[in-house]
């Protein structure tokens, strides 16, 4: 075990949470996690040579501890690393004084394509593959979201619904969050869409219907924490924003993905379903053309 994880109490550690489980290491490795421990914003972004370095190992040695740490390589320890870090500044420094932008909506985009590219490494295909299984088979489908990390879990239950799936979205707290998850049990799939700092109600849910049988999808920015543990496939997104707030493009991706999933598992089933929409949509007259 590294020195700078034996200091549980250090304030300098306080970033990481739990994202560096405490396991056995060598002394290279240790040495790897120290340097990680002691400069969040190096090992938020630099590059695996600059770890090496800092640490006095050789790359193939940051890779190494990446995995001891469970991670399957260096790139997937930094996004985890990273997020952990967004969070914190973001928890502690002024609002005015976070990111300096040039051209904002420019700058946006630019960076929202860099997570989309980041999302096709950190999203495990086999996760996504029996996530899709599960919603397909599913008696019920909740899907739950909060604030603005929300927009991806409406998408979802929106169109999941739309392609004739018992799919219903719920956004609120409270009591309302409560009965709605204590409804679920076997058969059943919560999918919860949550970035940056996990709310506790959010996780009481996703436990709650873990223990009373239901299947827990989670697409998040953390691959550590609470929700994650709850969840039986996990869905890892970067959220890095240009700005002050996370970014929901790459979690938004991943929802439109697991309903062509669906669809590539059951195109029959999904165009019935959304012809009984469509019907419907008709019969209300919503469109104009």
């Amino acid at each position: 075990m590294s020195q700078a994880l034996e200091q549980a109490g250090d304030p300098e550690a306080s970033w990481l949470g739990n994202a560096l489980p405490a396991v056995h290491l060598t002394k290279a490795q240790s040495r790897v996690v120290d340097a990680l421990v002691l400069n969040p914003k190096l090992a938020s972004y630099a590059d695996i040579s600059e770890i090496a370095a800092r640490a006095g190992v050789n790359a193939s040695s940051v890779v190494r501890t990446a995995q001891a740490l469970g991670y399957r390589g260096w790139p997937d320890l930094q996004r985890e690393l990273r997020a952990r870090y967004l969070v914190h500044i973001s928890s502690s420094a002024p609002f005015s004084h976070r990111v300096e932008v040039r051209s904002p909506v420019h700058d946006a985009l630019v960076h929202d394509a860099e997570n989309l590219r980041q999302a096709v490494e950190s999203v495990d295909a086999d996760a996504a593959g029996a996530a899709i299984e599960a919603l397909c088979a599913a008696r019920r489908i909740l899907v739950i979201g909060h604030g603005s990390y929300s927009a991806p879990a409406i998408v979802f239950g929106h169109l999941a619904a739309t392609m004739g799936y018992p799919a219903t979205f719920e956004g609120r707290g409270g009591v309302h969050l409560a009965t709605a998850a204590s409804s679920l049990g076997p058969g059943d799939v919560l999918v919860v869409v949550h970035l940056w700092r996990t709310l506790r109600q959010i996780a009481v849910a996703a436990e709650q219907a873990s223990a009373a049988g239901a299947t827990v999808v989670a697409i998040t920015d953390l691959r550590t924490g609470r929700l994650a543990r709850a969840a039986d496939h996990v869905l890892v997104v970067p959220s890095e924003g240009v700005f002050a707030f996370q970014s929901t493009t790459a979690a938004t991706s991943v929802a439109y993905g697991l309903l062509a999933g669906m669809e590539a598992r059951e195109p029959d089933k999904v165009r019935a379903g959304i012809e009984r929409t469509s019907a419907l949509w008709r019969e209300h007259d919503l469109y104009e053309d």
